[in-house]
C-alpha cells in the first residue's frame, strides 16, 4: 500500500531535489509563470515592476515545510543550493538594486544575510549563480568567460560550450558539450586562479548527498 503525504501551505508547484541532500526538496512559488532570473530582470526592465519569485523548502519524509520567504513584488528568490547542512539563497531585489546572499538554518529556521551588493557588479543577471565550495556567486555571460562576482573578483576565459558545475576550492568542475556527429560531454577541471585546463575527461558528473559526486 501506497503511502501519501499531504503537504500543506504549498500548491501548483512541483517539489525538486536539492543536489547534494537526499531530505530536501524545493517548490517554486510565483504569481507568473516560470521565469528565470534574467528574464524576470528584463520584465522590470520593461515594465517597471515583477511580481515576485520564490522556493519553499520540504523535508523528507515528514514533509514539513520551511518558507524563510514570502512572495514579494520586485524580489526574485533564486533556487536553494546546499551547503554542508544549511541552505544558500541567492535572491535580487530589482526595485532596490540589490543582490543579497543569504543562509538559512533548517535546524533553527533562522534565515540570515550573508552579503549585499550592488546590483551594478554585474552587466546583468544572465546565468548569474550560486556555486559551492567555498561558496561563489558567479556569472556566465556567454561571451567565453566565467566571472566570479564574490568573495573575489576575477575573470576566466572558457570554452564556448562549457558550463559551470561547482568549485573545489581552486579547482573549477565545468561540463563541455560537442557534437562528432552524435552529442557528447566533457568534464573539464579548471584552475581558477589561472583558468588553465588541469584535466579533461569524457563523461558526467552527479552531485550526491556527503559531497560524493558519481563520474559517469
Amino acid at each position: 500500500m501506497i503511502n501519501i503525504t499531504n503537504i500543506k501551505g504549498i500548491s501548483n508547484s512541483y517539489p525538486e531535489e536539492i543536489e547534494g541532500t537526499n531530505e530536501w526538496y524545493s517548490c517554486r512559488e510565483g504569481t507568473v509563470e516560470y521565469c528565470d532570473l534574467y528574464e524576470a530582470q528584463e520584465i522590470f526592465n520593461n515594465d517597471g515592476f515583477f511580481k515576485g519569485m520564490n522556493y519553499h523548502l520540504i523535508h523528507y519524509p515528514d514533509g514539513e515545510v520551511h518558507s524563510p520567504f514570502q512572495i514579494q513584488g520586485n524580489v526574485y528568490v533564486e533556487k536553494p543550493i546546499w551547503n554542508n547542512g544549511i541552505f544558500n539563497f541567492l535572491v535580487v531585489d530589482f526595485h532596490e538594486k540589490l543582490i543579497k546572499i543569504k543562509k538559512y538554518i533548517p535546524e533553527k529556521q533562522k534565515l540570515e544575510v550573508i552579503t549585499e551588493l550592488s546590483l551594478s557588479e554585474v552587466e546583468d543577471c544572465y546565468n548569474l549563480k550560486l556555486e559551492t565550495t567555498p561558496l561563489t556567486l558567479g556569472r556566465s555571460g556567454n561571451d567565453g568567460f566565467y566571472e566570479i562576482v564574490w568573495p573575489e573578483k576575477k575573470k576566466i576565459a572558457i570554452g564556448k560550450t562549457e558550463t559551470v558545475l561547482f568549485r573545489d576550492g581552486d579547482r573549477l568542475y565545468l561540463s563541455e558539450w560537442y557534437e562528432d556527429p552524435e552529442y557528447h560531454e566533457n568534464v573539464i577541471v579548471r584552475n581558477i586562479q589561472t583558468g588553465e585546463i588541469i584535466e579533461k575527461s569524457e563523461g558526467y558528473l552527479r552531485r550526491l548527498p556527503n559531497n560524493v559526486y558519481w563520474k559517469i
